[in-house]
């Protein structure tokens, strides 16, 4: 048995079904001849009529063109719908020395046919079909309807009046003269410098109640100046509380560097005196703390020269 190169390939001019085998041989003159297809394959390795069988069988062939040292045969649906892609065949021509192997290439079933595996596609009866549709029909779920609602009518746009036009630039013209009438007697409250009102209260404050909370209104806001002036304006003028704080800002218990040079003990001690024999409790108190902060903190230069004895010795009660 001579072994040749067989070529398998579809008829792209027949519909479905049909592959062009080519065998680089001569095969005689006859129109039409019997292959022998056969696969690896322990129980049906032979395609014959009915499908692959144990049995050998041959199918028919039909020889399309012949050339000097070459034969290509046709074979139809019988044989192509029952060989998948890609499956290596074994090619015999009945009555003739010569075999090839190749690989089956992918070549369209006919209709109805194989459906990608090795045995023949079976189509469903009618009754099966039938039946499946029933079941189909039974499993529909009534969707519900879907009522759209009615359009409403359109609102109709108010009617424009004209005396808007009229009426606008009224209402500007007043809003103008009332602001110019307010302005002009001062009915709005305009902030007064912190200068203006130092001069004011100078003239106006007599007890420096005034003056000592426009010091820290303008320590606040950066005014070091007249913060210091104002609190000191305040105390002259007997205000206790200005006495007071000034003496904590000198006080190296709350010694204030923003607003005291040094620390001083006898300026604050001097000033927490004079308010203690006058019955403030908080000035007696803080000439207490002093008093045994310099007890406890000798070494503490804002204790240089304090006048203990002065105002720590006795009792002021």
């Amino acid at each position: 048995m001579n072994k040749v190169a067989v070529k398998v390939s579809e008829d792209e001019t027949r519909l479905f079904g049909h592959a062009l085998i080519t065998f680089p041989q001569e095969l005689g003159s006859s129109p039409g001849l019997r292959l022998s297809i056969m696969r690896k394959s322990k129980d049906a390795p032979y395609l014959g009529a009915a499908g692959w069988q144990a049995r050998p069988a041959t199918v028919e062939a039909a020889v399309v063109s012949r050339g000097a040292n070459s034969a290509t045969l046709v074979v139809g649906p019988e044989v192509c719908d029952q060989i998948p892609v890609d499956l290596q065949v074994k090619i015999e021509v009945e009555g003739h020395d010569i075999e090839g192997s190749a690989f089956w290439p992918p070549i369209p079933p006919s209709p109805g046919a194989w459906s990608q595996e090795l045995t023949p596609f079976k189509m469903s009866i009618p009754q099966a079909i039938e039946r499946e549709l029933e079941e189909a029909l039974e499993q529909v779920v009534e969707l519900p309807r879907v009522v759209e609602p009615k359009p409403q009518p359109l609102a109709q746009p108010p009617k424009k009046r004209r005396f808007l036009y009229l009426l606008i630039p009224l209402a500007l013209l007043l809003a103008g003269g009332g602001y110019y009438i307010a302005d002009s007697r001062g009915w709005f409250n305009n902030p007064e410098p912190l200068l203006a009102r130092f001069e004011r209260l100078k003239l106006t404050d007599t007890n420096g109640v005034e003056l000592f909370a426009l010091s820290g209104e303008a320590y606040r806001e950066g005014a070091r100046g007249i913060g210091l002036q104002a609190i000191n304006l305040a105390m002259e003028r007997g205000n206790k509380d200005a006495k007071l704080e000034i003496a904590r800002w000198y006080d190296p218990s709350s010694f204030e560097p923003s607003r005291a040079d040094r620390p001083d003990a006898n300026r604050a001690a001097r000033a927490y005196f004079e308010l203690s024999v006058e019955g403030e409790t908080a000035a007696r108190e803080m000439l207490r703390s002093l008093c045994a902060k310099s007890a406890s903190s000798p070494q503490d230069l804002g204790f240089n020269g304090f006048l203990k004895d002065t105002y720590c010795e006795g009792t002021l009660e």
